[in-house]
């Protein structure tokens, strides 16, 4: 089947749509939240070099963790989305194409 024709099938536009569903929303918190980490690094470092209670873990620490496991749980949500959404336009974009080769 020709790409031309692919992209005519209503599941390819569908798919579009899904994929820029997702991928907006989870592009933006992503980088909004790396992004305020690494402002606040360059603007206000000393905030993020305070110890939490009286141990040493500094709230710095703290923060850098939670964007990992924010960008963890964004990776989960994409992952179930496309699993869901993406993957089932997916085979059917792939089924139609093998049917008219």
């Amino acid at each position: 089947m020709h790409t031309e024709t692919i992209r005519q099938l209503p599941e390819y536009a569908a798919l579009t749509r899904a994929r820029k569903k997702i991928m907006w929303p989870l592009s933006l918190a992503t980088i909004v939240a790396y992004f305020a980490l690494i402002l606040t690094i360059a603007f206000n470092p000393t905030a993020l070099g305070n110890p939490i209670g009286d141990g040493v873990t500094s709230i710095g620490m703290v923060l850098g963790l939670g964007v990992i496991l924010f960008c963890m749980v964004i990776t989960g949500i994409y992952v179930y989305y496309a699993n869901r959404v993406l993957e089932p336009l997916t085979r059917a974009i792939v089924q139609k194409a093998g049917e008219q080769s």
